[in-house]
């Protein structure tokens, strides 16, 4: 989809595009950036990116606007902040509430940020990969009408004008190139802008270059005035000129002793490359640690929140939001205020959220040295180690802190 921002003179967010990714953050250090733009190239970059925003502590995570699109021009979007998020005629801000709001739209036409504080220039640009501090962003569908793009134009050599093609007027067409002759072999020919002209002096070194013009091709047959740049020109066959992929990396033989003062210390080019991608593996941002929370049922059992939790007296899946798979668990319960869906159970980075799925009874917790309070339906709640949440009926749960958590009883 294509996106356009206005740069920020003063108290821009960092925003990073990855296709179909957009993150925008209102405060990121260079530990940040480093993990977060391989972590949103990725195929689990939602959930990678947002385990990033939150591995400090549900209090040390920043205002930010995390969107990602699917098939069929559909997003989800995840606000927190006084950041404001138009979505074709839904708009969202996390302003309100303690963690974060999240929603996934469908039939998306056009998408448009608000950063709260931020002095833009006046002047729009396209982002489509890369990163830019903004104080706005607009995003419209591929089909949607937007303004013509300005376009370069043809003018005299070593010059171009921007100017924009006239709706309606048929797109410039370039004639195309005349046909190669067919031939088993294969030439190169490289054409060089104005250099400066050498002279030998009488040592044989090179004589300072002066001002000239010129194409740089050949003036006589085998010969051109760049030939102490590149040497003799090598002819090569078709087959021979093409660029295989080798089917596995071969070992280097030991490199032969060489005559005279050399010191055997010169590194090969190849080596230089092998250093280079293992750097890079080196590099590559680590898993997320393994959490170690729990939920004490009323049973005394232990469930690990390894993914989230689905808790009702008959829970289904085709109620919940798209995301990771959450797993059901069915209270045993004759109470039929236990909704069938009554509350889920999920871990955003080390913090459990709790959210009430719009139940009879309601959803009350109690937080270590707090009064209970009923949380309001459908929005997140964070909660710490040593809470308890009542769903009624007497069914209570307790969230606890396990070593051993994440390994199947």
């Amino acid at each position: 989809m294509p996106l356009h921002y206005t740069p920020a003179s003063s108290a821009g967010w960092l925003t990073l595009v990855h296709e179909p990714r957009l993150l925008a953050v209102s405060a990121a250090d260079a530990d940040f950036i480093s993990a977060a733009w391989p972590a949103l190239a990725n195929a689990a970059g939602f959930q990678l990116v947002l385990d990033l925003l939150t591995r400090k502590g549900l209090a040390a995570t920043p205002s930010f606007v995390l969107i990602e699109w699917a098939s069929g021009e559909s997003a989800r979007v995840i606000v927190r902040g006084d950041a404001t998020v138009t979505v074709g005629e839904q708009v969202f801000t996390g302003g309100t509430v303690s963690t974060w709001v999240e929603s996934t739209v469908t039939d998306v036409s056009s998408v448009s940020i608000t950063i709260p504080g931020a002095v833009g220039s006046e002047v729009r640009l396209p982002l489509e990969l890369g990163a830019a501090f903004a104080a706005a962003i607009e995003v419209t569908s591929a089909g949607a009408s937007a303004s013509p793009k300005p376009v370069a134009v043809a003018a005299s050599p070593g010059t171009a004008k921007l100017g924009r093609i006239p709706v309606g007027a048929p797109k410039p067409t370039a004639a195309p190139p005349a046909a190669p002759p067919v031939d088993v072999e294969a030439t190169i020919v490289v054409e060089l802008p104005a250099v400066a002209e050498t002279s030998d002096t009488t040592d044989g070194s090179r004589a300072a270059p002066s001002s000239t013009s010129g194409t740089g091709v050949a003036s006589g047959a085998g010969v051109t005035d760049y030939d102490y740049l590149f040497g003799e020109t090598q002819h090569r066959s078709v087959a021979e000129a093409a660029v295989r992929e080798p089917d596995e990396e071969p070992e280097h033989e030991p490199a032969p002793e060489l005559p005279g003062d050399h010191d055997g210390q010169t590194v090969l080019t190849s080596d230089i490359a092998k250093l280079r991608r293992k750097r890079q593996k080196s590099e590559a941002p680590d898993a997320p640690p393994e959490p170690k929370l729990v939920l004490v049922l009323p049973s005394g059992s232990r469930e690990p929140l390894t993914q989230p939790i689905l808790v009702g007296r008959a829970p289904s899946v085709s109620q919940v939001s798209p995301g990771q798979l959450p797993r059901l668990l069915t209270i045993g319960s004759i109470d039929q205020d236990i909704s069938r869906n009554h509350a889920q159970f999920a871990l955003a980075g080390d913090t459990v959220v709790v959210t009430d799925l719009h139940s009879k009874n309601g959803t009350t917790i109690s937080l270590p040295g707090k009064e209970p309070q009923k949380l309001r339906a459908g929005e997140p709640t964070s909660v710490l180690v040593g809470t308890t949440i009542d769903l009624g009926g007497g069914v209570t749960f307790t969230v606890e802190d396990d070593g051993t958590a994440g390994v199947d009883a």
